[in-house]
């Protein structure tokens, strides 16, 4: 089974007409560019971190009685 390349080969444009026997790579490149955020993606996101910050603070609460109550099961009477 042949293993992948490991190095990393840089690519450049060269100067003048390239050799008959080399490899020619074709490639369209375009610039990709995220979206700007508008007022209502900032609004979601806002509502999402709000969210997840009260299921955060909601669930330790009980996590800590459980981690208490398995504890107090192990601990010498």
């Amino acid at each position: 089974m042949a293993m992948g390349r490991h190095q990393t080969i840089r690519l450049h444009e060269a100067k003048g007409l390239p050799p008959s026997e080399a490899q020619i790579i074709d490639a369209r490149f375009v610039e990709v560019r995220g979206e700007r955020r508008t007022l209502w993606g900032r609004v979601k996101a806002g509502l999402q971190a709000l969210l997840w910050a009260a299921v955060t603070g909601f669930l330790i609460p009980p996590a800590w009685v459980l981690i208490q109550l398995i504890g107090a099961m192990f601990a010498p009477l």
